[in-house]
């Protein structure tokens, strides 16, 4: 059995989903291993019980489908990207919901790059347009990765845009990589494949709905360090997307409007709610990010004979292994939950020892 067939079966088998899946697949390293293992083992994992343990026990009932699935992969020239890769977003693989197998189209590397993910309403207005080619313009010498969701409106501008400036782009889509919604919007899909990606967890041949959408914002949310939204009314993906994002613990901003204009109270929420940053400058959005790295940095001074816990230390080794690091890249590499880590990087600074940095980034001192 290889990794695809792995995780294909896992996406069929009844009661498992995403959550279940990733739980599995950190208890036996790889998808293909579950398989192989007995019941008892099987048991032993967090949060599983005995509908998905009968499931994985009957799981050659599910190989036909999974073949045909395979075959429709092949024809349509898909390339699946697995979890935990390194072509795999790697912001992504911190959210719990986390797809196994990205299905995607055209060729991006994402390790070591900078996703921006931007998203706003399809009823904007020329001031939203102008603000978001005039953001990509501002954040090109930056070379991130903008992401969107190819839909009508501010998605396809981000798109449209980011093409223009040369920047690699995503598109995150709602339905199987066959086909292309909305379908005017073919020519873009055509240059992202060249110039970026197109990206679902959606099968070849999954019919488009609008139940699909949440599933995707997911993606948009979840592969992006941060997301911009550019004008939203109170209900919306736009609004789903955002929520997605600050429920990660990313960065979010929002574009103010007109107090009157219904197409920016949903940005006007989350800035009075606290989840989004209020942003009118795009050179605020890459101090945020800590983009500008030739910046010179407030000289501080280490404090001598501070006594450190041995998990203070491994968190101050690693930290001295690079210039700086993203709070979600420390975490994966000392594999501890966000929420202890963040525990541990308080009392460092308490301790004058490490700093944060815009962007949720940290250094030692």
């Amino acid at each position: 059995m290889n990794r695809l067939e792995a995780c294909l079966l896992l996406h069929c088998l009844p009661g498992l989903g995403w959550q279940r899946s990733l739980k599995m697949v950190e208890h036996f390293d790889t998808p293909e291993a579950i398989f192989s293992h007995s019941r008892k083992e099987w048991e032993r994992v967090e949060v599983i019980g005995s509908v998905v343990c009968d499931a994985l026990r009957r799981w050659k009932d599910y190989s036909p489908k999974v073949q045909k699935q395979i075959q429709r992969i092949d024809q349509y020239k898909i390339t699946p990207v697995f979890f935990g890769s390194p072509h795999y977003p790697k912001p992504l693989t911190f959210c719990a919901d986390a797809p196994l197998v990205l299905f995607t189209k055209g060729e991006l590397s994402f390790e070591n790059r900078p996703i921006l993910s931007i998203v706003g309403t399809r009823q904007y207005t020329p001031y939203g347009k102008l603000f978001c080619e005039n953001l990509i313009q501002a954040i090109a010498p930056y070379r991130p990765i903008i992401c969107s969701g190819l839909a009508r409106g501010i998605d396809i501008i981000a798109h449209r845009e980011a093409l223009k400036q040369g920047l690699d782009t995503v598109a995150c889509l709602a339905h199987g990589l066959d086909q292309i919604y909305p379908p005017e919007h073919g020519p873009e899909a055509n240059a992202i494949a060249k110039q970026g990606l197109l990206a679902s967890d959606f099968l070849p041949q999954t019919a488009f709905k609008k139940g699909n959408f949440p599933r995707r914002n997911r993606l948009i949310a979840g592969m992006a360090v941060a997301t911009v939204v550019i004008e939203s009314g109170i209900k919306g993906g736009s609004m789903n997307t955002a929520n997605l994002a600050h429920s990660y613990g990313r960065e979010l901003f929002a574009v103010p409007g007109r107090a009157t204009d219904s197409r920016s109270m949903g940005c006007h929420e989350l800035i009075v709610q606290q989840k989004a940053q209020l942003l009118s400058d795009p050179n605020h959005l890459v101090e945020t990010l800590g983009w500008k790295t030739n910046e010179k940095k407030s000289p501080l001074q280490q404090k001598l004979f501070v006594t450190l816990t041995p998990e203070e230390q491994k968190v101050v080794d690693l930290l001295n292994q690079h210039s700086k690091l993203h709070l979600d890249e420390l975490a994966l590499r000392l594999e501890k939950k966000v929420s202890s880590l963040s525990a541990l990087l308080l009392q460092l600074e308490m301790k004058g020892v490490a700093r944060a940095l815009p962007g949720k980034y940290f250094e030692c001192i």
